[in-house]
């Protein structure tokens, strides 16, 4: 997926109204998806950078905010990852939050939460509108220096001082993001145009069919999760750890020693049942290397984490050499999660 949107950008750099800014963003891309590849995250991306049309445009536009000594342009940038599931985009922005190249977000949600109360209260639980997560890092110094020599290439074409050396990440679900990009380009680049003043019902069902799409997502989430506590009544262990974890096992059948002690001892399947994915992605976004997701190794890994209170049967299940991968690959984190 990443060289087939590598090639695209490759293509529209032949405009020379397009800054080459390809390896760059190709680099920071394998950077992040690293981290969703080791975790199993079912999730497409996607990338730009602006042109110099856009930037001119932008700084125009903004010209009393941009200033060489001051703000400027941060998302020359940008670099979108579609999740298939929506608790994915919360922990996957919980993660990127951690990292010491993390400046800020702009979050459509908190943003509603700032605002003041109407005579009908707040507008967090009235107000529909497309979910927007974008969060700013900063460029390491490899990649600030190449893309300032590439910048001073196209010093007579914009005022690259107000270019900043940051990116900008936007997290999106694969349901709302068709709406974000027809929001975008037919509402939001237009929304001061005096047209939508007789638009306005329009306007507000364009909202209601959002409402629509986000609903859906919440009602998929749950309804995985209903169907997991099926498998789980069933003892359909297989069933209940690809409905409960939604994560891309390389192998997602089970070995009949794990699948008979789970038969036969409810308790450490309940607990496979109550472990959360964001725990679970914790880890594998940690892991100092990748950790094969066969879902017998899943089991022993979260069987592992419990410490003391691990289900010794199933642990006695587990090759020395699998115990051995995964102390090395998680012994820092065991110790910092406990049970």
């Amino acid at each position: 997926m990443m060289e087939f949107v590598f090639i695209l950008n490759i293509k529209h750099n032949m405009n020379n109204n397009q800054i080459p800014l390809d390896l760059i963003i190709k680099e920071i891309q394998e950077e992040l998806s690293e981290s969703l590849d080791k975790a199993g995250f079912y999730y497409r991306v996607f990338s730009r950078s602006k042109s110099i049309s856009s930037i001119k445009k932008k700084l125009a536009a903004k010209k009393d905010l941009y200033k060489a000594n001051g703000k400027k342009l941060q998302d020359v940038i940008g670099i979108r990852f579609v999740f298939y599931f929506s608790e994915d985009v919360e922990i996957f922005a919980e993660h990127l939050r951690s990292l010491d190249k993390f400046i800020e977000e702009s979050n459509s949600s908190k943003d509603l939460e700032k605002m003041p109360n109407t005579d009908l209260g707040s507008l967090c639980d009235k107000v529909f509108m497309p979910s927007r997560l974008n969060l700013i890092f900063r460029m390491d110094e490899k990649k600030t220096r190449e893309l300032q020599n590439i910048l001073r290439e196209h010093k007579d074409d914009v005022e690259i001082r107000l270019i900043d050396n940051t990116y900008e990440i936007q997290l999106r679900t694969v349901l709302s993001e068709g709406w974000h990009e027809v929001e975008h380009d037919l509402r939001y680049k237009c929304k001061n145009d005096p047209w939508w003043e007789y638009c306005s019902e329009e306007s507000r069902m364009l909202n209601g069919i959002y409402a629509s799409l986000e609903t859906s997502e919440r009602a998929l989430d749950h309804l995985f999760s209903q169907m997991a506590y099926k498998n789980y009544q069933k003892k359909d262990w297989q069933a209940m750890m690809r409905n409960h974890f939604r994560i891309k096992f390389v192998e997602d059948s089970l070995s009949p020693e794990i699948r008979d002690i789970l038969t036969r001892n409810s308790r450490p399947a309940k607990v496979l049942l109550k472990y959360e994915k964001s725990k679970l992605s914790h880890l594998l976004f940690h892991a100092n290397r990748t950790f094969p997701l066969l879902m017998d190794n899943v089991i022993h890994l979260i069987n592992e984490m419990h410490g003391k209170e691990k289900d010794e049967e199933l642990s006695r299940t587990a090759s020395s050499g699998l115990i051995k991968r995964i102390e090395d690959v998680f012994f820092k984190d065991k110790e910092e999660i406990g049970t």
